[in-house]
């Protein structure tokens, strides 16, 4: 037996390959929590809560300044 994961982008598409599953008699099996943050993605989101967010910088304005830092 085969797996394939399909990665959709909302309830739309999900409730579309259902049907579409079902109509070409295939079955499936859903899981909704196959994802799982890793400890360095915990860390990060931990620190980014912690910041002053008065000091954020708009993502414009930061690869412009990038930019200016690399000389790109």
């Amino acid at each position: 037996m085969s797996t394939i994961t399909i990665h959709l982008k909302n309830k739309e598409e999900e409730t579309l390959m259902e049907n579409l599953l079902k109509k070409m008699k295939i079955s499936f099996e859903k899981s909704e929590d196959d994802f799982e943050l890793t400890d360095e993605m915990k860390r990060v989101i931990d620190e980014r809560k912690a910041k002053n967010h008065k000091e954020f910088t708009p993502a414009r304005e930061f690869l412009k300044k990038i930019k200016e830092d690399n000389g790109i």
